[in-house]
């Protein structure tokens, strides 16, 4: 068996949909279904290696052809039948000042992610810039996703735009009527704004690290 059937051998006997193991594994659905449908030849070892921690395997049961199957298959595994409907999230790479709204031109492309998981809200994918959030492991170039939204729940980490500067990622508190802006670089002290002075663009909800 090859590496895309034995993960589907183990999907079906442990009775899951591949966005179930995209989203516990965390590895990213996109990246699974071009696993399980062939599509690409040379899977990423960090993406293997997190399938197998899902079901408790080593990286040895997808990279050798030694292991028995798991039970006798009776029928091949519809992968069809397991899908779930799926959505474009635009990927901007940047957010600026002055707009009501985000910008279309500041869209570089699209994301296809289970409908599912933004079920919640209107959400976009902004490129990061810069390293103010370094030690939290977000640094430049990575991809975030973020729930579009006017306001940020006290100690998450938010899109806010100050002095009429382009968007930018800081761990956002709360203090009577200021907003202390918090990066994750101890070369970048925190900030304290008045709330008015600040405009948040959304939360921050995950943040992907195979861009």
């Amino acid at each position: 068996m090859d590496v895309s059937e034995k993960i589907l051998e183990l999907i079906e006997k442990h009775k899951i949909t591949p966005y179930r193991l995209a989203k516990d594994s965390g590895v990213p659905y996109t990246t699974l279904t071009k696993i399980l449908n062939k599509t690409t030849r040379n899977p990423q070892i960090d993406s293997l290696k997190s399938i197998a921690d899902y079901f408790g395997k080593k990286i040895d049961y997808f990279t050798t052809e030694e292991n028995e199957p798991l039970f006798n298959r009776s029928k091949a595994v519809d992968f069809n039948m397991m899908t779930v409907e799926m959505v474009q999230i635009p990927i901007y790479g940047e957010v600026r000042a002055g707009y009501n709204s985000l910008a279309q031109e500041d869209i570089v492309g699209y994301e296809i992610v289970a409908k599912d998981s933004i079920s919640d809200g209107d959400y976009f994918f902004l490129i990061v810039k810069g390293d103010s959030m370094i030690e939290e492991g977000i640094g430049d170039g990575m991809r975030v996703l973020v729930r579009k939204q006017r306001s940020c729940q006290h100690g998450k980490i938010g899109v806010v735009i100050i002095n009429g500067d382009e968007g930018t990622l800081k761990r956002v508190f709360y203090e009577g009527d200021n907003i202390i802006l918090q990066a994750a670089n101890k070369n970048i002290p925190p900030r304290v704004f008045p709330i008015d002075e600040v405009l948040i663009q959304g939360q921050v909800t995950k943040v992907e690290f195979d861009v």
